[in-house]
């Protein structure tokens, strides 16, 4: 069972899987997604799309102290990046400026 991931304030992260046709067979693919949270969309006036998660999809929240082991920085440091990166997004959307957030490693 995949399960997805949340970070608070900034975004969701998760594989949902998709059909499609490859010639005459129907294949199902993990699809990534990755979809803004609705506050931060809704401030800034994007567009919502209800059907990027299955109803029963649970989203499990970042381990902010697994991060911090593994990138050997404190808990807090990480929390500040996440809120700065957070900042950030929200502030060039707001300008209307194009953005790129760059996931390494990902999926």
């Amino acid at each position: 069972l995949l399960q997805g991931v949340r970070i608070p304030t900034l975004s969701f992260f998760d594989a949902v899987p998709t059909r499609i046709q490859v010639g005459d067979e129907a294949v199902t693919i993990q699809r990534p997604m990755f979809r803004l949270t609705r506050n931060l969309a809704l401030v800034h006036n994007l567009m919502d799309d209800n059907d990027y998660l299955p109803s029963n999809k649970e989203l499990e929240p970042l381990k902010y102290a697994k991060v911090a082991a593994a990138a050997h920085v404190s808990r807090r440091k990480v929390e500040s990046c996440i809120q700065g990166t957070t900042s950030l997004l929200s502030y060039c959307l707001g300008k209307g400026k194009n953005v790129a957030l760059i996931l390494k490693d990902i999926g």
